[in-house]
């Protein structure tokens, strides 16, 4: 076994984990994280995903740039390692919270606007 077929089940579970994307094979995740990640890193990604498919055969892994492999799986565990689920949902909360707050003060001033205009205040 080579170095990638025994660290492609640790990147499946990093997907699972930092991202929360499910799925059967590699290929499936990527396609599910979709642009959570970076297009380099999918791009990537889908190399491994490629090797993955080719791990059953041993000729066609042997038709893999495993130096290339391995850069890629070394720079979406780097990628993934920096992800903090609790800290996104929290930056996306927060987000959302700001857009209602905006949306509120939008109305509030629509609302004085017209009633000044009508001559109410």
């Amino acid at each position: 076994m080579t170095e990638i077929e025994t660290q492609l089940p640790a990147l499946r579970q990093a997907l699972e984990t930092h991202l929360g994307v499910k799925g059967r094979s590699l290929a499936q995740q990527i396609k599910r994280a979709g642009r959570r990640l970076p297009r380099r890193l999918r791009v990537q990604a889908g190399m491994l995903a490629q090797a993955e498919a080719a791990a059953g055969n041993p000729r066609l892994l042997r038709q893999l740039d495993e130096a290339r492999l391995t850069r890629a799986l070394h720079a979406l565990s780097a990628y993934l390692a920096g992800i903090d689920r609790a800290e996104a949902r929290r930056t996306r909360m927060m987000s959302i919270a700001a857009v209602i707050a905006f949306n509120l003060i939008l109305l509030f001033t629509a609302v004085v606007v017209l009633l000044r205009l009508r001559g109410v205040i």
